[in-house]
C-alpha cells in the first residue's frame, strides 16, 4: 500500500456514497435546468452548455475544498480527505476530482462513467476512479 495514508474516520460506505452523489446530481440538474431555460429564451445553449460545466465543477471544487463534503454528503457526515495529509483536499485537487466525477456521471449512460463510480465497490480504500485521480478518500467524520 505504500505511505502511511492519513484518514480521519473510517471510510466511508460506498453504497451511501452513491446516494448522496445521486442527490447531488439531482441539485445540478434542476440548476442546470434553469440556466438550460433562461440561456435557451435567447438561444444561446452553447453559453448555457458552458455557464452549467462551471457552476458544477464550482459546486464540488467548492464544497469538497472548504467543507469536505457536498450537500448530498452533509447527511451521511461524509468528509472527502487528502490521502497525504488527511485534511481537505486543496481548490485545485477538488476541481480535478469534480471534472473526473463530472465525467463518469456524463459517461454514466455509456457504462465507462458507471465502472468510475462503482470501482469504490471493490477497491480495498473503497476510492473511485475520481478519488485515486485526486488522490482522495471518503471518510465518515
Amino acid at each position: 500500500m505504500g505511505g502511511g495514508m492519513a484518514t480521519t474516520g473510517n471510510l466511508a460506505s460506498p453504497g451511501l456514497r452513491i446516494v448522496g452523489g445521486l442527490i447531488d446530481v439531482v441539485i445540478l440538474a434542476i440548476v442546470n435546468v434553469v440556466v438550460a431555460v433562461v440561456f435557451g429564451a435567447i438561444k444561446l445553449s452553447f453559453v448555457a452548455s458552458i455557464v452549467n460545466i462551471v457552476i458544477d465543477l464550482g459546486y464540488l471544487g467548492y464544497f469538497w475544498s472548504t467543507r469536505g463534503a457536498t450537500i448530498g454528503m452533509m447527511p451521511f457526515g461524509f468528509k472527502v480527505r487528502d490521502v497525504t495529509t488527511g485534511q481537505y483536499p486543496t481548490l485545485g485537487k477538488a476541481l480535478l476530482r469534480a471534472l473526473i466525477w463530472w465525467l463518469e456521471v456524463a459517461l454514466t449512460v455509456c457504462i465507462v462513467g458507471a465502472i468510475g463510480w462503482l470501482w469504490q465497490l471493490w477497491d480495498p480504500r473503497k476510492q473511485a476512479i475520481h478519488d485515486k485521480v485526486a488522490g482522495t478518500t471518503v471518510n465518515t467524520g
